[in-house]
């Protein structure tokens, strides 16, 4: 983040004036409501929803935040029958205060307007990996990475990294769109072994 604010005001001071200084809380501080909680259990039988969706829910209510933009692109490599949890963003209570302004782009959509607007390279410096290695390297195994690869953003992994991520997708697919059974059978057993990797 620190890198990303910097480059921002060197490349162009005005923009480095719209940035406000950044907020840090302690996770443990946030308040956890039993209803808005209650609301995401239900949902989660539907659909995956992250954890870090469900505190910042809480976050929200709890400082009466009544809108916050969380991106979740268009997924150009889901099925038909495949849901995400930002379709139900603003209309599940849990989630009221969430909106999806980026949810006609796809990830390589977001990069094409970076490029055409000049700042690509600000958007280079952004990291969605989720257990990147030393000096930030993306490791190619989980999730976002996996995710960037898919869908046209290889070229941001190195080649090993990038290469492991080839070999995961399948793999990754199958279990994403068996999502609903992961407490029964195998499934309990891999995600059991596997989810801290994963």
């Amino acid at each position: 983040m620190n890198k990303i604010i910097r480059a921002t005001w060197r490349k162009n001071a005005e923009w480095g004036e719209r940035l406000l200084p950044t907020v840090y809380t302690n996770e443990d501080l946030i308040p956890r409501f039993k209803e808005l909680d209650a609301d995401v259990e239900e949902l989660r039988k539907t659909v995956k929803v992250h954890e870090q969706l469900q505190i910042l829910a809480n976050y929200c209510r709890a400082f009466e935040i009544e809108k916050v933009d969380i991106t979740y692109e268009r997924d150009e490599v889901l099925s038909p029958d495949e849901v995400r949890v930002a379709q139900f963003f603003e209309t599940n209570p849990a989630f009221k205060s969430f909106r999806n302004p980026h949810a006609d782009l796809t990830k390589k959509g977001c990069f094409e307007v970076a490029k055409e607007e000049g700042w690509d390279d600000l958007l280079k410096l952004t990291s969605f990996c989720r257990r990147p290695k030393k000096k930030g390297i993306p490791c190619g195994m989980c999730g976002p990475c996996c995710d960037a690869v898919k869908e046209g953003m290889g070229f941001r992994l190195p080649f090993v990294p990038r290469m492991k991520a080839k070999m995961i997708i399948p793999f990754r697919n199958y279990y994403r769109k068996n999502y609903l059974k992961h407490n029964k059978g195998i499934f309990k057993i891999a995600k059991r072994k596997l989810e801290h990797k994963l």
